[in-house]
């Protein structure tokens, strides 16, 4: 894939696994100068993050789990890791040295995902059953299955206003459920291999999911549309995680290729190959501010910062449509909210739309939300261009001319891509169908002498 030359993460500390377990699950814990590990034997541990090298602490007094742990998630003062013994532990109070954990027994298969809801309400979970399950978090009770899948569950989301699942599994699809009416709003069969990670990105506007064959998608909530799509993103080696960096703009992968790729959503493109793992990568997160992320192998856990850089600004989200961002005419005429005046002499910094300014003309200020508002009407399809072609036909013809070509190539690849899909259920259903007529041609009574 194509670079972005940008600088090198830098690895700040590095955390040594115990010896007599490996590690298979990691999580920062936000607000905390603290990662939370799972193991192979079904414990536990926590590790500070301040200077020095403290010895990590075993979560409890004996093992979490009587299987290894497979994934871990925390969210304000709830600590919750799931299991190949089917069953879910909540942790509370989990720096007590003998704090003990509430377990949850959902499911009578291997539980692979738990997920859970920013106000700590709701517990969701994905299992070798093939269903998602809801849980009160507050009455440890069952709230509702979400059934649909075909095969195991990998990966599982809830959206950061709860009103959204998404999940993905060995059936090769990705399903978006609403949560309240217990329902499937779509199923994504765009992926050709199994479903390893699901997230929710730019609030509950866009999802992303990771496979097995290497390859990263990226769908539009409201139009259901594949907006983005990453092939062979870490060459023929599976993707295990995926995290997106809290301002929206950037993916974060790791793979068994013993590599994190970092990528660069607005010029779709590889911003950075980081090595440093000697071992397959399982795990991957980024903390709340986005300076810093965390990955982890069999072995080591490593936490890296992330060298600062200019925030992402209005012109640089108005070049994915092809815009250059000294025409400053052009952008004010794309905007309907400055129509008819005046362009202002400074550049807009940091996503304000053209023409937000204050009173005094040498100071030009950030409208609120205005740089995610424009990322998520980006991803949701709503062709603000397209809208304003034939004001620009008069005054830039080439321009809108680029404009058109951009919008077409793009709508294009999403085709070929659905084409993909379709050829191969097509494909399938052939081959399903020559197997029955061979069955029933076996079972047909021989005729009569």
């Amino acid at each position: 894939p194509k670079t972005v030359s940008m600088a090198e993460p830098v690895p700040l500390r590095s955390l040594q696994g115990p010896p007599e377990g490996r590690l298979t699950a990691c999580s920062l814990l936000p607000g905390r100068q603290q990662v939370a590990t799972g193991s192979q034997d079904g414990s536990l541990l926590l590790w500070n993050l301040s200077p020095g090298r403290p010895r990590p602490v075993r979560l409890g007094t004996g093992r979490g789990h009587a299987g290894h742990v497979t994934c871990i998630k925390a969210v304000g003062q709830t600590l919750v890791s799931s299991s190949m013994d089917s069953t879910v532990s909540i942790w509370k109070n989990w720096e007590r040295s003998k704090a003990k954990p509430a377990t949850l027994k959902l499911h009578f298969s291997p539980v692979r995902c738990v997920d859970l809801s920013l106000d700590e309400q709701l517990l969701l979970t994905a299992s070798d059953d093939k269903t998602l399950k809801l849980s009160s978090l507050p009455g440890r009770r069952f709230v509702a299955s979400y059934l649909g899948h075909s095969n195991w569950l990998r990966a599982a989301s809830l959206s950061p206003s709860a009103s959204r699942i998404m999940s993905g599994g060995d059936d090769q699809t990705v399903r978006l459920w609403d949560v309240e009416k217990k329902s499937c709003l779509q199923t994504f069969y765009d992926s050709a291999s199994s479903i390893t990670c699901t997230k929710f990105g730019l609030g509950d506007s866009i999802i992303v999911a990771s496979s097995w064959d290497s390859s990263i998608n990226i769908w539009d909530v409201r139009s259901f549309q594949l907006r983005q799509h990453y092939g062979r993103a870490h060459g023929s080696s599976p993707i295990t995680q995926v995290a997106l960096h809290p301002r929206g703009d950037l993916i974060l992968s790791c793979a068994a290729d013993r590599q994190l790729r970092l990528w660069d959503l607005r010029a779709g493109k590889l911003r950075n190959s980081i090595l440093g793992h000697d071992r397959p990568i399982h795990s991957c997160s980024w903390d709340e501010s986005g300076e810093h992320f965390l990955s982890c192998d069999s072995e080591v856990v490593f936490y890296w910062s992330l060298p600062a850089e200019e925030s992402p600004t209005l012109e640089a989200f108005f070049g994915v449509f092809g815009l250059k961002a000294s025409d400053a005419a052009t952008l004010k005429a794309l905007d309907p909210a400055t129509r008819g005046q005046e362009t202002p002499s400074t550049v807009p910094r940091d996503g304000a739309a053209p023409g937000a300014c204050d009173e005094t003309p040498e100071k030009t200020l950030q409208k609120p939300g205005s740089l995610q508002k424009l990322l998520e009407a980006a991803w949701a399809g709503e062709q603000v261009l397209q809208s304003k072609v034939s004001d620009l036909q008069e005054q830039n013809l080439p321009e809108a001319a680029a404009l058109m070509l951009e919008k077409m190539v793009t709508e294009m690849d999403v085709l070929t891509h659905l084409l993909e899909s379709i050829e191969q259920r097509l494909a399938a259903s052939e081959a399903s169908t020559a197997e029955l007529r061979q069955l029933l041609a076996r079972q047909a009574p021989a005729p009569e002498p």
